[in-house]
């Protein structure tokens, strides 16, 4: 009898949780009842899962425990994800960056290094030398969190919506100079993202060896793709290439 079960990479991070099933990644908002939302099949399954919101992932396994309790749960960790990690605390590094990084192992040509730029809730540079070791990266505020900062540290700037630059607006859409307070907060999060990835990108080549291959990932990224030109190779859902990556 084949008892090999069928294997689910799920991603849960700050924003969202994203599940994948074969080739298909869903994401799940969340909310109120978003566990119920996760697509589940009627038969005991392996569930791979990288997280770095730890309340989500307490609220999902206690789910799992009360509802799939035969199914076998896989956590990634520093410990057990296939990536040398040169940094003074190996633990304290987001699953999600090492994820991304056993990703680029898998895309970066031999002898050359990787960047990995990720556009989350967070922005992410890091960086991988040429023999595919993490060596650590910088972290900065990413658009949404960007914004919310804006509103709650002053007294007059609203809160504006970076879901359409999300969602894909192009730099020529976006000027660098804003005629009233939304356009002027949306030229100084866009554009001034794309200063903080150009000069990141710039001050950690400094530390190569070889020219890195510089790959951009993130629910941000193509908002910026289009600015930081054919420099950078576009990967969607290099977390989940990551999990995918360990469970063949």
């Amino acid at each position: 009898m084949n008892t090999t079960r069928e294997k689910i990479a799920i991603d849960i991070g700050n924003t969202r949780c994203k599940i994948g099933q074969g080739e298909m990644v869903l994401p799940v908002e969340y909310g109120e009842k978003w566990l119920a939302r996760i697509p589940c099949p009627p038969w005991p399954c392996q569930w791979w899962v990288g997280s770095v919101n730890r309340p989500r992932y307490f609220q999902w396994r206690e789910w799992m425990r009360q509802n799939r309790p035969d199914d076998d749960v896989r956590v990634l960790n520093f410990r057990n994800i296939p990536i040398e990690i040169a940094v003074a605390s190996p633990e304290k590094v987001g699953t999600d960056r090492l994820l991304a990084a056993v990703a680029a192992n898998t895309l970066r040509q031999p002898g050359r290094g990787a960047l990995i730029v990720d556009l989350g809730t967070a922005l992410k540079v890091d960086w991988l030398d040429e023999n595919g070791i993490f060596r650590g990266g910088a972290i900065a505020p990413g658009l949404r969190m960007g914004a919310l900062a804006l509103h709650l540290q002053t007294d007059a700037l609203p809160e504006i919506d970076v879901r359409p630059i999300l969602a894909g607006m192009r730099g020529h859409e976006i000027s660098p100079v804003g005629t009233d307070t939304f356009t002027a907060i949306q030229a100084g999060l866009f554009w001034g993202m794309v200063g903080t990835i150009r000069e990141l990108v710039h001050q950690v080549e400094r530390f190569c060896v070889t020219t890195p291959q510089r790959f951009l990932t993130g629910g941000g990224a193509e908002s910026v793709l289009s600015v930081l030109g054919g420099e950078f190779q576009y990967v969607e859902e290099m977390v989940m290439m990551g999990i995918r990556a360990m469970q063949r």
